[in-house]
């Protein structure tokens, strides 16, 4: 009868260890598909911003468009498939979500596709709004890609 309960004493002493092993190698893995999940995502998540400058409307967007790297229809086009390799690809951008659309003093919203196979998308819009300009745009991608926006953007509104 003693040994039976020092054997279940031991039992019950080891599950609990084991309990103890098991859940923390529970939160290990949990942790780990954490910093999977992270990482393969993090191409996808989408970030919003707004604000308002004084500048003027047509020198945010000539400034804009040159820090973030957008161009107007006709600056992508110029380019010959035989020398450019690129040319292709351009021509194909304008079919995933290329935007630019400018009325000048007024209104200029400019969208394209960033990165190694356009893994990153970014959307600018420019409005007058009294005697002030608004800046509003958003970005598919990574937090680094992201912050790297938002750098472009405020130095050309400075």
């Amino acid at each position: 009868m003693k040994t039976l309960k020092f054997v279940t004493a031991l039992f019950v002493l080891g599950s609990i260890s084991g309990c103890a092993e098991l859940s923390a190698l529970n939160q290990k893995v949990g942790d780990w598909a954490g910093e999977i999940n992270n990482v393969l995502n993090a191409e996808s998540q989408k970030f919003e911003e707004t604000l308002t400058s004084k500048r003027d409307i047509d020198t945010l967007y000539v400034r804009i468009k040159r820090n973030v790297g957008f161009e107007t229809m006709e600056e992508m086009l110029k380019c010959d498939p035989n020398l450019d390799k690129n040319c292709a690809w351009k021509k194909g951008a304008l079919a995933s979500g290329y935007v630019h659309e400018k009325t000048p003093g007024v209104y200029y919203r400019m969208a394209d596709s960033f990165g190694r196979e356009g893994q990153y998308y970014v959307d600018v819009t420019i409005e007058k709004e009294g005697k002030n300009t608004s800046v509003y745009w958003k970005v598919k991608g990574s937090q680094t890609f992201a912050n790297q926006i938002k750098s472009d953007i405020l130095k050309a509104i400075k």
